[in-house]
């Protein structure tokens, strides 16, 4: 029976919130171990201490440390550590899983020699039902060899003992699988050199989820590699997208449309209720939910993940200027995109390539009307630098001999 020695943390997420226990998986942290000793298994997971088959006497030493400290930027306080051993002349790589090591053959290689769910235990198996987009994982890895390539799957499979690698050719064994293979990281075994993962979740199988089953080593290759090379793994996050990939208006992709732009500023003659009904749009991951609002002039698109807690909200703002169908802000009939919107270290203004050269003028300002800088422009795309502005909300305004226009630029 598995013992949290240590209290739980919550795992800080990335650029993601999702912490539901049901959408993550136990011990993402390695915060929690058995006992106090530096060769305890982390809770949820399990190593060849625990494994099974006809060689697993052979196998029990362990070949993990719980390790103090973490990745750059954690909370937490410790990680894992796998490395691989030499036992009578054969390479032994470090593994761990959250299902069971099965050591049933002496060579590397065997068919016999796997990790795999073993539903009638409940240590050595992960009930999970939900489809995560994306895997996002905190590794150092140190090799001898600079061709060594470590390793970590996560399987999402059917109510059955996948085994892996045995069943990844079994389609209707499991239902998607993200994996990473990825070079060494550090070329000293003392000195931890993290590196963030982000592997997507290919989903080539017929299964309906019912378990996942993790496996990480020290070599992609059973038997490859050297002894003591090592792998460190902290914070491994499932990732639950809440993007839109388009967003349309009568069949009709809005203008300057980015997935990771939020806002936009569109004209035309439009309603609330008119936008609406010619709006549609489509989202990156078939099971994320759309709410559609009205905002004063804004139509708000905010999509909710299959976490339900990871959201984003595109925001369209819209004016009803009665000159027919939907476009962008205009100056004097001249087009104006400025993105991307938020912006961070720049953002760019495109105007049409039949522009008049520097008959148009670009001003910056604050919301309290303080011109900031201002500059004539042409035709074409623009970069407007924003490394040394404050964050906050700022007002980019296009003027013409026939008129002016403005957009809120938002700085982060």
């Amino acid at each position: 029976m598995k013992l949290h020695f240590l209290p739980a943390l919550l795992l800080m997420a990335l650029t993601y919130t999702a912490t539901a226990q049901n959408y993550q998986i136990p011990n993402a942290g390695f915060e929690d171990w058995d006992d106090a000793s530096s060769t305890a298994e982390p809770a949820h997971w399990n190593s060849f201490a625990t494994s099974d088959g006809t060689f697993s006497g052979f196998a029990s030493t362990p070949h993990h440390y719980h390790r103090q400290g973490g990745r750059p930027g954690t909370s937490g306080q410790s990680y894992l550590t796998i490395y691989s051993t030499s036992i009578i002349g054969i390479v032994a790589n470090g593994n761990m899983t959250t299902g069971r090591i099965h050591a049933g053959g002496l060579s590397a290689s065997s068919s016999d020699n796997y990790n795999y769910t073993q539903r009638s235990q409940s240590d050595f198996s992960l009930p999970f039902t939900a489809t995560p987009d994306s895997l996002y994982v905190w590794v150092s890895f140190y090799a001898a060899d600079a061709s060594s390539r470590a390793s970590i799957t996560a399987t999402l499979h059917g109510d059955n003992d996948y085994r892996d690698p045995n069943d990844q050719s079994s389609p209707n064994l499991y239902s998607s699988v993200a994996k990473a293979q990825f070079p060494r990281t550090t070329t000293s075994a003392s000195q931890a050199q993290w590196q963030l993962v982000k592997v997507p979740f290919v989903h080539s199988g017929n299964a309906n989820p019912a378990y996942m089953l993790v496996s990480m080593t020290t070599n992609a290759t059973p038997g490859g590699g050297s002894a003591n090379d090592s792998l460190s793994v902290d914070d491994i996050q499932l990732v639950y997208s809440s993007w839109l990939t388009d967003i349309a208006i009568n069949g009709t992709t809005i203008p300057g449309f980015d997935q990771g732009r939020l806002q936009y500023s569109l004209t035309g003659s439009w309603t609330a209720e008119s936008l609406r009904a010619a709006l549609t749009y489509e989202t990156e991951s078939s099971d994320a939910t759309v709410a559609v609002t009205t905002e004063g002039d804004t139509l708000v698109l905010t999509v909710t993940a299959e976490d339900g807690v990871t959201t984003h909200a595109y925001c369209l703002s819209f004016e009803n200027t009665g000159e027919g169908p939907v476009g962008i802000r205009h100056a004097g009939g001249l087009q104006f995109v400025l993105y991307p919107n938020p912006a961070h270290e720049s953002c760019n203004v495109l105007l049409p390539s039949t522009a008049t050269p520097y008959s148009y003028t670009l001003t910056l300002s604050n919301m309290q009307g303080k011109d900031l800088f201002s500059q004539p422009l042409g035709g074409g795309s623009h970069c407007i630098s924003t490394a040394n502005l404050p964050a906050g909300l700022y007002l980019v305004t296009l003027t013409s001999p026939e008129g002016s226009s403005t957009q809120k630029l938002l700085v982060r």
